[in-house]
């Protein structure tokens, strides 16, 4: 899978000998979405097939109760791939135990035969919408990254994005050019100068990080550059700077945004001359060390508000990176927290088998804007309060355990008949909250003339959300 242009390929992995005929509906529902292609492989060989080319889909069919643990392992190693999939499976009447087990393993649905086959299309397409709209990563770029930088909490997170911002990582990182890393508070931006550094011929010489929003005006100059004995009052020593620290590895400079206009002209010299000089000093120091910046908003705003030069911004954005925030990588959310319980729940030697279905729901709606920072957070909490089983609803912090909440009561309170749908022995809590979601979907999409993308940004989730949701409530018909 290479571009949007090209087949998308779904997989369909066998756990026995038979299954000719879910081949054909499969065959059948494939051929009706528009960009995609079948292949079949038996189950030996499906996770080397899955490591060596990215697909959209993979489709299990469990034929018994014995085949179950292989897929249930085959859908968690899925979730560990240097790319996105989700994993639809197929059974048979009457083991809707073993379902339960493969979803409880990250399975993203789960279909019993005889299949619908106008369902089974539908499924295939909302789960293959993403890998359709964008390019596929290239999964040896970010093996590359994983052998060289290790695994952890951020590189665990293999979006369709990411994929694409690894694979530049992995061609950029050898050559020593200035690096421009922007996105919100808590999407990695440091973790990723780390990994370009590590990645680099400069990983055995020092990683130095700056935020030049902590640095005292008066002192942001000497931090950086150093000063002299007798430069000012108070400087009774010598003192050698960041830059001069840093010779040889990697500088990075977090929120330079936050740098005064004087000192990002004296920084632009130092990128333009490669060269600076102590506070106090004429002799110039060649500036040796690879610079990566970062910044929490979007510099060109800065620059159009005269807050940043343009010249400067120029200088350093000669390859940039943007993170995206957790809130829009919902493809991936559920890998990304069972990745943070079973890694923390090992940490502290808790027996936590999962997260319950509510309390997945309440971090699934939760806008997260500390992105992966506040979600390893959240899941730390939530483990610690936990003994064992599973992290439930109760354990999540406050502000994750309210967002469903206030969503609701704001659709209540927009929906004037929805108090009288609420009387008690009306509804129940499901039904109640299925009346509030549809109420502010459908005022959402006539605000927006039926623009589901403005939608789906205006109610805070995914168009993918929207479209299962749209789906679930029946509304496709009504806003076609």
């Amino acid at each position: 899978m290479s571009t949007c242009a090209q087949k998308c390929p779904v997989l369909f992995v066998r756990f026995s000998g038979g299954g000719d005929a879910v081949v054909a509906n499969l065959r059948e529902a494939v051929s009706g979405v528009q960009g995609l292609q079948l292949e079949v492989c038996p189950s030996p060989a499906a996770l080397s097939l899955l490591k060596r080319q990215a697909f959209g889909l993979l489709v299990l069919h469990v034929t018994e109760s014995g085949s179950a643990a292989a897929a249930a392992a085959l859908v968690k190693a899925a979730a560990g791939l240097a790319y996105p999939i989700e994993t639809l499976v197929i059974g048979e009447p009457g083991q809707s135990e073993q379902g339960l087990t493969l979803l409880r393993a990250g399975a993203a649905d789960y279909l019993e035969r005889p299949l619908d086959l106008r369902r089974l299309a539908l499924r295939i397409d909302l789960l293959t919408l993403r890998a359709r709209r964008q390019p596929a990563t290239r999964p040896e770029s970010v093996n590359l990254v994983r052998e060289r930088a290790g695994e952890d909490d951020f590189l665990y997170c293999p979006t369709v994005a990411m994929g694409s911002i690894m694979d530049q990582v992995a061609r950029v990182a050898p050559i020593a050019t200035t690096v421009l890393i922007q996105g919100e508070t808590g999407t990695g931006k440091t973790r990723l100068a780390q990994v370009i550094h590590n990645l680099s011929s400069r990983r055995e010489k020092r990683f130095l990080v700056v935020n030049c929003a902590a640095l005292p005006a008066n002192l942001i100059e000497s931090e950086l550059f150093g000063h002299v004995k007798g430069a000012f009052t108070g400087a009774d020593r010598n003192r050698t700077g960041k830059f001069a620290e840093a010779a040889g590895g990697t500088l990075f400079l977090d929120e330079i945004d936050a740098l005064p206009l004087e000192m990002q002209a004296k920084l632009l010299r130092v990128v333009e001359d490669k060269v600076f000089e102590p506070v106090g000093s004429n002799d110039s120091i060649p500036m040796t060390a690879r610079l990566i910046t970062a910044c929490n908003t979007t510099l060109t705003e800065a620059v159009r508000a005269g807050r940043f030069r343009s010249d400067l911004f120029f200088r350093i954005n000669v390859v940039s990176f943007e993170m995206p925030p957790l809130r829009e990588q919902a493809m991936v959310f559920p890998m990304l927290v069972r990745h943070f319980v079973e890694k923390l729940s090992s940490e502290v030697g808790r027996d936590i088998t999962g997260v319950t279905p509510e309390a997945m729901a309440a971090l699934t709606e939760y806008q997260w804007p500390g992105n992966v920072r506040e979600l390893r957070n959240a899941i730390e909490r939530a483990v610690a309060l936990r003994l064992g089983g599973e992290i439930d609803f109760d354990d999540l912090p406050d502000a994750v355990r309210n967002g469903p909440q206030r969503a609701l009561n704001s659709a209540l309170t927009e929906t004037a008949e929805m108090p009288a749908l609420v009387e008690a022995g009306r509804l129940t809590l499901a039904e109640t909250k299925a009346e509030a979601e549809t109420a502010m979907i459908l005022s959402t999409l006539q605000r927006n003339r039926h623009n589901k993308a403005r939608t789906a940004t205006e109610l805070g989730i995914s168009r993918e959300t929207l479209y299962k949701k749209l789906h679930r409530y029946g509304l496709f018909n009504e806003v076609a």
